[in-house]
């Protein structure tokens, strides 16, 4: 567990299920003591009851579920906390066609065009998406993917002059360790990372054919 006010969580949404068991139970047995005692199986004041115990269970779930499945990370604020890492690209040969390139890129051909870049750093090879990740091959490193996200504008031009625009940021989005983030069982855990992948020029880019998705 990355953190134990994730324990607030995992104890609210049980209070959800026992909730939701014992309000089937109480209908049920009101509407038993119904039958028995009036000899009918409907009342205003027995629907009346059954409505806002139905009314406030919904709230309680959908607040939960909102809190825990459909936040916008975007909009959290000082809630989360945002690291960042710049790495130098390293230029990979081994191309059939003998041409160098920093980043390779693989076209889907699935119902959802997706593009999947694979660069290297120093003893390591990393393959994203491009639905967390983007290349920048233009004057400016920060391209209008990548403009979504807090950049450091000196050291982005700093890595741009010293490694000939030929480099990768990264930045990670962690949910702060809080009572608020806990609720909704994200707390000390990774909410988004982004890949910028900064190259001189196209040139430097390695189409393939493609894959199926």
């Amino acid at each position: 567990m990355k953190s134990a006010w994730n324990l607030v969580g995992m104890g609210l949404w049980l209070i959800v299920l026992v909730t939701l068991v014992w309000m089937v139970h109480d209908m049920r047995v009101r509407r038993i003591r119904l039958i028995v005692k009036e000899h009918r199986s409907f009342s205003w004041q027995n629907l009346t009851i059954s409505t806002i115990e139905l009314v406030v269970w919904l709230l309680f779930f959908g607040g939960m579920s909102y809190t825990t499945f459909f936040q916008n990370v975007n909009q959290l604020g000082d809630r989360v906390s945002q690291t960042t890492r710049y790495e130098p690209l390293v230029i990979n040969t081994g191309s059939a066609s003998g041409s160098a390139y920093y980043v390779e890129v693989d076209n889907s051909n699935g119902k959802k065009p997706v593009q999947r870049y694979t660069y290297l750093t120093e003893g390591e090879k990393y393959q994203v998406s491009s639905n967390d990740a983007t290349v920048s091959d233009g004057k400016k490193p920060i391209n209008l993917p990548a403009s979504a996200y807090k950049w450091d504008e000196k050291k982005v031009a700093k890595y741009d002059q010293r490694h000939q625009k030929a480099w990768v940021g990264v930045i990670e989005t962690t949910y702060k360790k809080s009572f608020v983030n806990g609720i909704g069982l994200h707390a000390g855990r990774l909410a988004n990372r982004f890949t910028l992948i900064r190259i001189p020029d196209h040139s430097f880019m390695l189409k393939d054919s493609g894959y199926t998705k």
